[in-house]
């Protein structure tokens, strides 16, 4: 069942979002270079920090459970600010937080 909010009463169940980034492709995206690979992954309190490397270039991105997101190469930062607000980096799903029914946001 594939609900849509606009046909949903009221708003009293929890929503959950689910954001998928694919970071390789964003690095590309934000570098113009190809090759970057996963070297760590560490989750902390807040979000979580990935580590990427391209021959000797090393990446950082971390994703802050808020939505915010900072982009690092080396020493300078690329990108900083709302993880949606970055064209094309990021799919985005909404589930109903207790059955886990997909739901349409239009």
């Amino acid at each position: 069942m594939n609900q849509s909010l606009d046909t949903v009463p009221d708003l009293d169940f929890p929503i959950v979002c689910q954001a998928e980034v694919d970071l390789p492709a964003w690095l590309r995206t934000l570098t113009g270079r190809t090759g970057w690979q996963l070297l760590e992954e560490s989750p902390f309190e807040a979000g979580e920090a990935y580590r990427l490397r391209r021959g000797r270039e090393e990446a950082e991105v971390v994703l802050f459970h808020t939505g915010h997101v900072t982009v690092g190469v080396e020493d300078r930062v690329l990108y900083e600010g709302r993880l949606l607000d970055a064209p094309g980096c990021a799919s985005v799903r909404y589930f109903h937080g207790e059955s886990g029914e997909p739901i349409a946001l239009n």
